[in-house]
């Protein structure tokens, strides 16, 4: 079948002021677009004080299109409502101008029901174009103090139209879908995992010169960082040699702990926010992920550490069990610092018994552009043949 034209609606996706916010997204955005032509209208708020708005961005490459559209966000309780309103209108606009310069799309693809999944709905009814959606937030657990039971009543009933109303519903994982499919009630639902841009998250020998932990998250409570930190000390009272390095935007908190437990110069270093290309550099010089969260779904650190060649210490939590097997890292319990140390000590006497090509191998096939966007490709293609 020749390249269709698939119209996403995303709740989330980076923009000048958020780089990170959805970057996820964007990464199967360019994956489904070796394939298709794939259109993203996301719609955010210009909030940073004193910012000029761009009012809108379009961006076109190699089968992609990002429309990103901006707008000034009252800050008074006053205009709550009425931002809602402006930003479903200006979304609305976005949509019918795509319509008039480029004919229907074949498809509508959702990502992220909150808050875009109104504007499918709104295209099904008025265009009679049915749509996918792709979930990527967690929320639907009891871990999380902001999960789906905390939302309003309106809110709650919207999510499940949008998922009762989705002709294809896509997960990132397993865990996630499932937990989706039994609260709406769904049919059968497809996981496409997070996809990592292999040209930046590839194998590179390592030079044999010490060993090195690697962290990389946003440091929120969830990841327990402090967890990881308190594992750490006791792990190099007995391996001094050992280093840890966090990358991520990092509280006072976190480095006041740290600075607490003493470490001697070196043995711990903040890098602070780094780029995404930065990133895999620090892996590719790195040997173990460690991710020490109460809750996750898919990290996508985890794929990218995998595509790297890096083996991966992390809980058992979430979807994370659907990533880490035997062969590329260690699994311990949520919170089980005692747990953590062993796994870190293991990896450090032993971690020739991780092939870091072959899992670099293995991953590649799994989360590549190429793979990813041929999942997608599938999805579209079988639900156009079932509307035809």
């Amino acid at each position: 079948m020749s390249r269709k034209k698939i119209l996403w609606l995303c709740s989330w996706y980076p923009s000048k002021f958020e780089p990170f916010n959805g970057d996820f997204i964007q990464r199967h955005a360019r994956a489904a677009a070796l394939e298709n032509d794939i259109h993203v209208i996301h719609v955010t708020y210009d909030y940073p004080k004193g910012a000029v708005s761009p009012k809108q961005e379009v961006t076109s490459e190699n089968g992609l299109t990002e429309h990103i559209i901006y707008f000034k966000k009252k800050k008074s309780a006053l205009f709550t409502v009425k931002n809602q309103l402006k930003w479903a209108a200006t979304f609305k606009k976005a949509i019918r101008n795509y319509i008039v310069k480029n004919g229907k799309p074949d498809l509508v693809h959702l990502h992220i029901p909150v808050k875009a999944g109104w504007l499918a709905l709104w295209v099904k009814r008025n265009y009679k174009i049915p749509y996918l959606v792709t979930e990527h937030w967690g929320i639907y657990n009891n871990v999380l103090e902001e999960n789906f039971e905390s939302k309003n009543p309106m809110l709650k009933s919207l999510i499940r139209k949008v998922f009762q109303s989705a002709s294809v519903f896509i997960s990132v994982s397993h865990f996630l879908g499932d937990i989706i499919k039994h609260r709406f009630g769904l049919g059968q639902y497809t996981v496409i995992p997070n996809t990592v841009d292999t040209s930046c998250f590839f194998y590179t020998a390592k030079e044999k010169k010490g060993f090195e932990f690697i962290h990389v998250s946003n440091m929120v409570p969830l990841k327990n960082v402090e967890g990881i930190l308190q594992s750490f000390k006791k792990l190099v009272d007995q391996a001094p040699q050992v280093r840890l390095k966090i990358v991520g935007e990092t509280n006072t908190a976190i480095q006041a702990l740290a600075a607490k437990l003493n470490f001697a110069n070196g043995q711990v270093q903040f890098t602070g926010e780094i780029s995404y290309p930065e990133v895999a550099i620090e892996m590719q010089k790195a040997d173990c992920l460690v991710l020490f969260s109460t809750i996750e779904n898919a990290p996508c650190v985890i794929s990218e550490a995998l595509c790297c060649g890096l083996p991966v210490i992390a809980t058992s939590v979430g979807g994370i069990p659907e990533l880490v097997s035997e062969e590329n890292g260690i699994l311990v319990a949520s919170k089980d610092e005692a747990a953590l140390t062993s796994a870190m000590q293991f990896m450090v006497s032993s971690s020739e018994k991780f092939d870091r090509e072959k899992i670099a191998q293995q991953a590649t096939v799994l989360y590549s552009y190429a793979t990813i966007g041929k999942a997608f490709d599938k999805e579209y293609e079988k639900l156009i043949k079932s509307n035809t």
